[in-house]
């Protein structure tokens, strides 16, 4: 069996054994090629050297292909943009090689895999990775550092790219849908897929959403918004949007302190489009103290205060002892303390540096830009 054959009866068992992987195999098409080294995808080929497939066992060279469609189906063409290539490669076989593992593909000797690195997006692997000797700063379609597949990002223009990543994203979905109908599905592929298919918003994001829902918009009638006169349709424009008292509190207990200034900034940003005032409290174990804001008065510039325990009680008793009627509350807090017994009346968001969620309200993890 030659290398062309070996790559194509490769394909069939997948077809035949494997059905999530099976009907993401027919979107690539196979092509040798004496300059790559191992193998390579580009989102529309895997290249691969003849003379690399010859020496490879069957179901090594089975584990091959899983592990470029793989490739595609986590969109590591897409994400890595702006990463050097070579850590890249490294950073996304950590992540998909301990996936094909668990289900049970034998993979290319030296393929690489790290438990510690199991659950981990190839983003996160990415940054806890050495910096690339430079050396190694290679570029090109024989750049495989892994030895089982390598992944080309960015091939063709930001149009054609755009084009590619949506098709393989419906593609993936309707082959993770076909495959957990039929029962075949493990959770140990499913949670990466979904997690790459649903990317969690931002949380400023989320924030902005959250703060929407209880701005008030004024409309004047007089001043018909002109973005839609032209087509003969009169609606009114946006005054202003107004937005009652909104309170931040602080969790100072120190958990949260190395990101709190990227937390002020993007919460300034995002309260900075209304005409509010913004009540801004201190807390651990009790309040230390309390600062308001105008809008004019962004961004928020906070004080060192407080390092005690952790309890939520304090805050959310000094707003009621207080008669503060807030629009809403957003809680800056590792999630690790004695909550209320009771939900306020007025909405809570949690943003947090962990996996916890509050008893009430709504809870979001922050994501600073170089955790993404």
């Amino acid at each position: 069996m030659n290398a062309k054959e070996k790559m194509e009866r490769a394909r069939t068992l997948l077809i035949l054994d494997h059905c999530f992987f099976g009907h993401l195999a027919m979107k690539l098409s196979l092509s040798e090629d004496d300059t790559c080294k191992t193998a390579v995808t580009d989102g529309e080929t895997i290249l691969y050297s003849p003379k690399y497939i010859d020496e490879l066992e069957l179901q090594k060279c089975v584990g091959l292909n899983a592990h470029e469609i793989m490739h595609c189906a986590m969109g590591h063409f897409w994400r890595g943009e702006g990463k050097e290539d070579y850590k890249w490669n490294i950073a996304c076989d950590y992540e998909i090689n301990g996936i094909l593992l668990k289900e049970n593909f034998e993979l290319p000797n030296g393929a690489l895999y790290n438990p510690a690195y199991d659950g981990l997006s190839a983003e996160q692997i990415y940054h806890l990775l050495p910096e690339t000797p430079q050396d190694k700063r290679k570029e090109g379609q024989g750049n495989d550092p892994g030895k089982c597949g390598g992944v080309v990002q960015g091939k063709g223009n930001k149009n054609e790219i755009e084009e590619k990543k949506a098709n393989w994203k419906a593609s993936t979905a309707q082959a993770a849908q076909m495959t957990k109908k039929q029962g075949e599905m493990s959770n140990n592929l499913l949670i990466p897929i979904y997690d790459v298919l649903n990317p969690p918003l931002p949380w400023h994001t989320l924030l902005r959403d959250f703060v929407e829902k209880t701005a008030r918009n004024d409309y004047n009638w007089l001043r018909p918004n002109r973005r839609y006169i032209s087509n003969g349709v009169i609606l009114p424009s946006l005054i202003s949007e107004e937005l009652p008292e909104v309170c931040i509190v602080i969790d100072t207990s120190g958990s949260t302190s190395d990101i709190q200034g990227d937390f002020a900034k993007e919460a300034s940003g995002v309260l900075s489009a209304y005409r509010t005032t913004i009540r801004v409290l201190y807390s651990d174990a009790q309040v230390h103290l309390e600062e308001t804001y105008a809008s004019d008065d962004l961004p928020i510039k906070l004080k060192p205060v407080g390092g005690g325990g952790t309890s939520f009680v304090p805050a959310f008793k000094y707003i009621d002892d207080h008669r503060y009627t807030p629009s809403c509350m957003i809680y800056l807090t590792d999630m690790y303390g004695t909550f209320p017994n009771k939900e306020p009346e007025y909405p809570v968001m949690w943003v947090t540096n962990n996996d916890e969620k509050g008893p009430f309200g709504m809870t979001v993890k922050f994501n600073t830009p170089k955790n993404i």
